[in-house]
């Protein structure tokens, strides 16, 4: 016979992993020391969760949701495209990744240690990344929805290693001379040395060879 779930253990579970991930670190963490901390047997937290992971992503998802219902909220209060792509970025590379200790850093470790066993599935990242093409695409011009979303892939690049980074060097985030840094070149273009092209570049042309000059400026 399958046994009760109960909220109140659940949710338990769930703030003494919170509380251990916050101070310890996910690698750092097992499931004993989280059953113990929920003062459950670490059988019966096997009912609620399958894997450490399943626990990681219960509390992630629904963290990381709510700092994106902030900034959309925040949005429609910048009138210009340029101060509201720097807010964007602001808020994926510098702030979410400083935020409770870096706590986004748990994840990127989630991934990094993970095994297919563990049952990871790609569906909040997916969803995260259509959700920032549409914030995105309302800022940069002539990217169309296509455009938007391999921009959001490339954002959402630079906020996992800045959230690992934030670990790593001790609170380091992005300076914000990058982030207007790469405004600029999405909504202006960067500078160029003379084409060699007789004819004068679509916008749609100019404004993927933006996005091309600013990954290359991300990346390099």
């Amino acid at each position: 016979m399958a046994q009760t779930k109960k909220i109140e253990i659940r949710q338990a579970i769930l703030d003494a992993a919170y509380e251990l991930f916050s101070k310890r670190g996910y690698s750092d963490t097992n499931i004993t020391e989280i059953a113990r901390a929920a003062k459950v047997a670490p059988a019966n937290l096997y009912v609620y969760f399958r894997s450490k992971l399943e626990i990681l992503l219960s509390i992630y998802e629904p963290w990381l949701v709510k700092r994106f219902d902030e900034l959309e909220k925040s949005l429609p209060r910048i009138a210009s495209p340029r101060q509201r792509l720097l807010k964007i970025l602001s808020t994926l590379w510098r702030d979410i990744p400083a935020v409770e200790n870096g706590f986004a850093n748990n994840w990127m470790r989630a991934l990094a240690t993970t095994a297919a066993r563990e049952g990871y599935s790609p569906r909040l990242r997916l969803a995260i990344e259509e959700r920032l093409a549409g914030l995105l695409d309302g800022c940069v011009p002539n990217l169309g929805r296509a455009g938007a979303r391999e921009l959001a892939n490339i954002v959402l690049m630079a906020f996992d290693g800045y959230a690992l980074n934030f670990h790593l060097n001790g609170g380091a985030s992005c300076a914000r001379r990058r982030l207007t840094l790469f405004a600029d070149i999405l909504l202006n273009g960067a500078p160029l040395a003379a084409s060699r092209r007789p004819t004068k570049p679509s916008r749609r042309q100019a404004s993927r060879r933006a996005v091309e000059r600013a990954v290359a400026h991300v990346t390099g």
